[in-house]
């Protein structure tokens, strides 16, 4: 053991003075994988080198990070360690390690990086047996008023970030939940009130940080190590694990948002409401709107989410007027900051945490007449799906709308920070995001639900093909384990995110050692 840990140490100091690239074939590097062996080779020795920051199942840190997990499914795995890093210099090390025990073969040595953990599939940001890096106490937040940016770490959650800029009367172009990750919604893309007028959130990224599978660090902005920079915005965790962001900020005043609930029986009207209102002709880009439509034990209701965030307007702007017209059952409708905004909608989520949850996703065009029929053919399977669920124990079912302008989708070429890899450009037509969020207590009816929505996913599929109005695009922060997000995006941007991933990664070890999320090994 003393022989291994002088080795793994003289190693890890000659990458971390980056005074050569430690290559697979040395036999420095073949004496010392001779000697990880045993189930727990990584977590050994991983707490060596960073004392007090690896945590077995009997530590509460343990058991504390497990249960932060959103998804009872991620919960459900149980890493033979936990590591959760402070500085990028502990991420480096930790990757150095990881990558030999990842070369040696050792399958305790995969591993699973996490931020917020909202992503609900079993293994997306955890790992069974492996090692789950914790990113969340790297969760600094420095906001740069004079030149217009925030930077922050990959660990913080929304909730952390848009109060101190509230304080200042400034914003981002962040998460609507103040309990959803940073990280994670960044690299998949990421919708916010503000994407009207700023685009996707990864579109407002300036820059971020990365550690590399070789260890070294590196910066990907439009100027440095550009390739990389774009193919984050929505690649996801293929190419590295990210240390910081740096992102636009802007100002912001209060504004309109809240909460508006009304009656199944306003259904059809705010269908066709949806349509004519959210057309790249009529959008109002200081509009955002999250329309859901619930089950709660097989009883359907409406409740719409909703911002308009030009605070200078009185209530209610041309946009909503419609829609708040419609008969309706309560609202929290005021002027208030964005903090206070993804508070509410957090709070409403509690009855998910801990559960099971299933998240699937489509796309479809907004075909005036066309998608009007289409939306209310879609309910009627939605509604014959779920009294097919009807047995599963208080299980909560949400089909969201939410509107995909082409002038919402392509607003982010305009602010100067490049393309994303998402794939929209290819389309000229205004579209709309389709989201089922599923929740349920009970593990024995994973199965029961997910062949039910597998179905349901394919009956909508062919009915958007029959009626002409099929988008392939899968958003990713929405996606179904068994979807393929990073396959909507198109041949020619699949071929650009594994050239990336093969310049910056050459050895895969981020396509075979961190088995999680969406890989471009896959494809």
């Amino acid at each position: 053991m003393a022989s291994f840990i002088i080795r793994v140490w003289t190693l890890v100091a000659f990458v971390c003075l980056n005074l050569s690239l430690v290559k697979a074939d040395t036999p420095t590097l073949e004496a010392i994988t001779a000697k990880l062996e045993g189930g727990r080779a990584c977590c050994t020795a991983l707490d060596f080198f960073l004392p007090k920051k690896v945590f077995t199942k009997l530590h509460p840190a343990y058991g504390i990070s497990q249960l932060s997990f959103w998804s009872a499914q991620e919960q459900s795995l149980k890493p033979a360690c936990i590591l959760i890093p402070e500085t990028q210099e502990d991420v480096q090390l930790a990757v150095t390690v990881l990558n030999i025990g990842v070369k040696a073969g050792i399958s305790s040595c995969k591993f699973a990086v996490r931020g917020a953990g909202h992503t609900p599939t079993a293994g997306a940001a955890n790992i069974e047996d492996g090692v789950t890096i914790d990113m969340q106490k790297m969760n600094d937040v420095v906001i740069d008023a004079g030149n217009k940016a925030i930077t922050f770490g990959p660990g913080n959650r929304w909730g952390n970030i848009f109060p101190k800029l509230d304080d200042q009367d400034l914003a981002m172009v962040g998460g609507r939940v103040s309990t959803v990750g940073t990280a994670g919604l960044i690299t998949g893309g990421g919708v916010s009130f503000f994407s009207g007028r700023k685009g996707f959130v990864a579109d407002n990224i300036k820059s971020a940080t990365l550690v590399l599978a070789n260890s070294t660090v590196v910066t990907a902005s439009a100027t440095s190590n550009s390739d990389l920079y774009r193919a984050i915005k929505g690649g996801t965790n293929n190419f590295g694990i990210i240390t910081s962001f740096t992102a636009d900020i802007f100002e912001q005043q209060k504004f309109w948002g809240g909460e508006v609930v009304q009656p199944i029986t306003n259904k059809d009207k705010l269908i066709e409401y949806l349509v004519s209102s959210f057309t790249s002709e009529t959008f109002d880009p200081y509009a955002a709107l999250i329309t859901d439509l619930i089950w709660v034990s097989g009883i359907p209701a409406v409740i719409h989410q909703l911002a308009y965030t030009d605070g200078s307007k009185s209530w209610p702007p041309p946009a909503f007027k419609p829609l708040v017209e419609l008969p309706t059952l309560a609202s929290t409708v005021r002027k208030s900051h964005l903090s206070d905004f993804t508070t509410e909608i957090a709070a409403a989520a509690v009855v998910t945490e801990d559960k099971n949850n299933l998240l699937v996703t489509l796309t479809f065009a907004n075909k005036g007449e066309v998608s009007v029929n289409f939306m209310k053919e879609v309910y009627e399977l939605a509604d014959k799906t779920v009294k097919s669920l009807l047995s599963v124990l208080t299980l909560n079912f949400i089909m969201t709308f939410q509107p995909l302008p082409h002038a919402l989708y392509t607003k982010g070429a305009e602010n100067g920070n490049g393309a994303n890899v998402l794939g929209l450009e290819r389309f000229d037509e205004d579209l709309f995001n389709l989201l089922f969020t599923l929740s349920w207590p009970l593990a024995l009816d994973n199965a029961k639900v997910e062949a039910a929505m597998k179905e349901l996913e394919q009956k909508i599929k062919k009915l958007s093909q029959t009626m002409g109005v099929d988008n392939e695009f899968v958003y990713l922060n929405y996606a179904a384990g068994w979807q393929n997000p990073l396959a909507s995006y198109g041949q020619e941007n699949v071929n650009f995110l594994k050239s990336v991933a093969n310049k910056y990664d050459p050895s895969g070890l981020f396509q075979t050692g961190v088995p999680g999320g969406f890989k471009l090994s896959n494809l």
